[in-house]
């Protein structure tokens, strides 16, 4: 049994995830860490939470603020990360990637678990070989804290790698959204629009029971995109 912190446990992904992880068979969830936990029925910091609950990894869906912290406190406790908090940055990868090697353990970073999502970039990334003129329009709830999102700006790197130019992002907040983003291709009298649509949150269970799973099969070191696990 593989035994599970989840971060941000009492959140619109982070609670779902518990569940998921609560009913499978072959998890265990060995601890929910929130600051509204405190003094109650889970861990108020992931420090606390790797200290006490001999757990063999994290899950992170915190707040960009706060998930490098999150990451590098479990890989100091030598425990693989599967994060899904967008918003790390480029600096904060490098010292992920740092740290998790120092360790010997993996760091699974998602900017979407939705498996159509990551369909949707790997068929962007096969049509920008041909196609170099690109756009990408991602739509998400005001509650959303970074801009463009972790998906978007992923998108724009496999286009980028691809054909060479990065496209342009437009980011939209609207309530009402969960999470969608259309990737748009033009060329003469013709283009090609691959959409990916998000309608509950529940939607990124799935992949993240895939990364927990299959983590431990990858290198130490940071690794970007479900794609990693997905096939």
């Amino acid at each position: 049994m593989t035994r599970v912190l989840v971060s941000g446990a009492t959140g619109k992904l982070g609670a779902p995830i518990c569940a998921a992880i609560a009913g499978a068979d072959d998890l265990t969830l060995a601890g929910r860490v929130a600051r509204s936990l405190a003094g109650g029925e889970g861990f108020a910091s992931v420090a606390e939470a790797v200290a006490a609950a001999q757990a063999d990894l994290l899950v992170d869906v915190t707040a960009p603020a706060v998930a490098e912290a999150h990451t590098l406190a479990a890989l100091a406790a030598g425990i693989p990360v599967v994060l899904g908090t967008t918003g790390l940055g480029e600096d904060g990868a490098t010292r992920v990637d740092a740290a998790a090697k120092t360790a010997g353990v993996p760091v699974l970073y998602a900017p979407n678990f939705a498996i159509t999502a990551v369909l949707m970039m790997r068929f962007a990334a096969e049509a920008a070989r041909i196609l170099d003129q690109c756009a990408i329009v991602e739509e998400h709830n005001p509650a959303k804290v970074d801009r463009p999102s972790g998906t978007a700006l992923r998108t724009a790197d496999l286009v980028e790698a691809a054909s060479g130019t990065r496209p342009e992002i437009s980011s939209l907040r609207i309530e009402g959204v969960v999470a969608n983003q259309s990737v748009i291709f033009g060329a003469a009298a013709q283009t090609l629009e691959l959409r990916n649509v998000t309608t509950s949150r529940e939607a990124f269970v799935p992949g993240v029971l895939l990364a927990v799973r299959r983590i431990t099969t990858l290198e130490p070191g940071l690794h970007v995109g479900l794609e990693h696990v997905l096939d």
